[in-house]
């Protein structure tokens, strides 16, 4: 099988990540793909990528590095204005692609976005990547295969320092011209997605925000409710605050008829777990892991099963097999505007004060310009 060719667009906290995690792949199956390519505005950045995780070439314009490299793959890490431009552009060369979310500015530039991959007819994924988290996998594989009767409601809490600085800093997440807004649009569209992969779509929401840091165009502080066909109701809290210390944090609460489910990990850690009459217990880290592993395809090597805590491992691993196999990626940029969706109607709900009905709200306006 070819060697996968793979271009970084992108080198910052993100785009490290994923480099680190292909590297590793790359060495637990050797010939399978090939780190051609970073770009980057910033030459330092450029250039400890390709010391750190083995690019052959450094470029400090992506466009540059989509006209001149013969690429299979690239991976879209730039901030969030510039991932539709270079979509387009990878689109039309040819090249598979794996985007970072939010997909887009707006819903209707995300819409494009995917018109244009399936125009081209190329392979793509969106970095949802709390689909591949170990504790939310077991999590889901318990309610699927648990009777645990009628989901009541959910309870999910996202907090995480405003990352403009700490082990998230990205400067540019402050600027409105660069971010699709705040802490729901940038980071909870993780969550809006994960609760909508758990229980279906939902059906109707209502939102309230607060910009309390003061960055125009971009919140810290949204909460929305939103019912499921089934009757669920759920309560998402997303939270970017000032607090350098602690660290990004997640906590999920299920309720359902029979049973409760609960972590506070969002990758990798112990889950709590009560099932009709007996009593509250707890699966380790390591019983969890241990049984995502179990959810893994045989074709995972043993060299990477071991490290299944890292989502992004996971994430990548099924994008370059997906690849190598001619399968089509999941979850695609369809997804991502999905969630796209779910959370412009949060912001339309909260400038208006009033709820939303899903099934026919699809935005046109751009959120900067909406009240």
């Amino acid at each position: 099988m070819a060697v996968l060719r793979i271009g970084l667009l992108g080198a910052g906290v993100i785009g490290s990540a994923h480099a680190a995690v292909l590297q590793q792949i790359s060495a637990a199956m050797p010939g399978c793909l090939d780190l051609t390519a970073v770009a980057d505005p910033d030459p330092s950045a450029g250039a400890r990528a390709q010391a750190a995780f083995g690019f052959q070439r450094v470029y400090t314009e992506g466009h540059a590095l989509l006209d001149r490299e013969r690429l299979d793959a690239v991976f879209v890490c730039a901030p969030t204005a510039f991932h539709a431009a270079y979509v387009e552009h990878a689109a039309e060369r040819g090249c598979a692609i794996f985007c970072e979310k939010p997909l887009a500015m707006s819903y209707a530039e995300g819409a494009a976005m995917v018109e244009c991959v399936e125009r081209h007819a190329v392979p793509h994924q969106i970095g949802l990547v709390l689909r591949f988290s170990a504790v939310y996998n077991v999590m889901r594989s318990l309610l699927d295969n648990r009777n645990l009767g009628v989901p009541l409601a959910v309870v999910f809490r996202d907090d995480q320092v405003f990352p403009i600085r700490g082990v998230h800093s990205s400067p540019w997440r402050a600027d409105r011209a660069l971010t699709a807004g705040g802490t729901l649009i940038e980071h909870g569209v993780h969550d809006l997605d994960l609760l909508a992969w758990f229980f279906g779509p939902p059906v109707w929401l209502q939102a309230w925000q607060r910009n309390v840091a003061g960055h125009p165009g971009v919140e810290d502080y949204v909460a929305v409710e939103l019912r499921f066909a089934n009757g669920l109701q759920a309560q998402l809290v997303n939270v970017w605050h000032d607090m350098v210390q602690r660290p990004s944090n997640r906590r999920l609460e299920i309720f359902c008829q029979r049973g409760f489910l609960a972590s506070d990990a969002d990758f990798l850690g112990d889950l709590t777990c009560q099932f009709g009459d007996e009593a509250e217990g707890l699966l380790a880290a390591t019983e969890v892991l241990q049984g995502f592993q179990e959810l893994l395809p045989p074709s995972m090597p043993s060299a990477l099963r071991e490290f299944a805590g890292i989502a992004y491992l996971v994430q990548d691993f099924a994008f370059v097999e997906a690849l190598r196999n001619g399968h089509r990626p999941q979850p695609g940029l369809e997804v991502g505007l999905e969630a796209q969706r779910l959370a412009e109607a949060a912001y339309h709900s909260a400038a208006t004060g009033r709820g939303v009905e899903l099934a026919s709200y699809f935005p046109t306006t751009p959120p900067s310009a909406r009240p």
